[in-house]
């Protein structure tokens, strides 16, 4: 499984992407804080180790309301660091990156 590689700052304002460059940026110190809150990153770690078969199943694992938890997810999704699927009624998280960099 790749690592991601993040950045702080807007991605518009670079005029040219380098190898090496981040394939996500953040806004802000803080946006990318407050994305990766230890509960968070449990929760990541929960993803990799049990690979739950449903966000049911995750709610279970992790003790967190199922929408609060929905939220997380799908903002996490957003920046590409989990994959969403739906299979038939359920949903199934995905981790797509083992680590995240900060560069």
């Amino acid at each position: 499984m790749p690592g991601l590689k993040v950045g702080i700052g807007n991605a518009g304002d670079r005029r040219k992407a380098r190898a090496g460059d981040p394939a996500v940026w953040f806004p802000s110190t803080e946006s990318f804080a407050r994305l990766l809150t230890a509960d968070n990153r449990t929760m990541l770690r929960l993803i990799a180790e049990r690979a739950p078969e449903s966000l049911d199943e995750l709610v279970e694992l992790t003790g967190r309301a199922k929408p609060n938890l929905s939220r997380t997810l799908h903002s996490l999704a957003s920046y590409g660091i989990v994959r969403i699927e739906r299979r038939g009624r359920k949903i199934v998280p995905t981790l797509l990156c083992d680590r995240i960099e900060l560069i």
